[in-house]
């Protein structure tokens, strides 16, 4: 029997595997969010607010500096190269001309960055989980943002913006940001900000208005 990888009770878990299809339908009823690997349920919670907070942010700093026709998008279902496995990313950065409407599900061919804000409750996926499946389907650059304390950490204030980019068969830490002042990130696009102002729910709406 297929089993669910969750702090909580496993749903209507049946003996064939589970596909894209499943958690598409699944994910329908909001929270928790279901995710496969290898045709295993993964379950998460709801995030908190300061993770939320990150994402809308990031998302509204990126969009200044993508090129045109390049979409942005969060929590979109996004396949691995088969229907046993996807993922839903906290953002996931499209190559330019992608097509973003009118369609279920990302590929990963269509993603040249896939963002994570590790939390709490998903910090062994984001780290270990999901860096190493996102390298294996080619996946140009992975960017972890840490909000909790991490093993390479040293002295660095968090949030703290990890940039992996894809190297042979997995990913290579390019450079990193930690919050505290303004500082720049190069790949894969140009962009300065500082991590601390991310968790700020009013920042880029502030910003917008300007």
């Amino acid at each position: 029997m297929r089993t669910a990888v969750a702090a909580q009770p496993a749903v209507s878990l049946s003996d064939r595997a589970y596909t894209i299809h499943d958690v598409i339908e699944l994910n329908t009823g909001g929270w928790p969010r279901f995710e496969v690997l290898d045709g295993a349920l993964l379950v998460s919670p709801a995030p908190g607010l300061d993770h939320q907070n990150i994402s809308d942010n990031l998302r509204y700093v990126l969009g200044r500096v993508v090129p045109p026709k390049t979409a942005i998008t969060s929590a979109a279902n996004l396949r691995l190269h088969d229907d046993l496995t996807a993922f839903i990313p906290d953002l996931v950065v499209t190559h330019p001309e992608v097509k973003a409407r009118d369609r279920a599900f990302y590929e990963a061919d269509d993603a040249l960055l896939v963002i994570e804000v590790v939390s709490p409750g998903n910090r062994r996926q984001d780290r270990v989980t999901k860096h190493a499946v996102y390298a294996e389907a080619g996946i140009p650059f992975y960017w972890r943002v840490e909000t909790v304390p991490f093993r390479s950490q040293g002295d660095a204030q968090l949030p703290v913006v990890l940039v992996h980019a894809l190297s042979g068969d997995g990913y290579r830490e390019l450079e990193r940001l930690p919050a505290g002042e303004p500082g720049r990130l190069t790949h894969p696009f140009t962009v300065e900000f500082d991590p601390q102002d991310m968790l700020d729910p009013y920042w880029s709406i502030e910003r917008f208005r300007d």
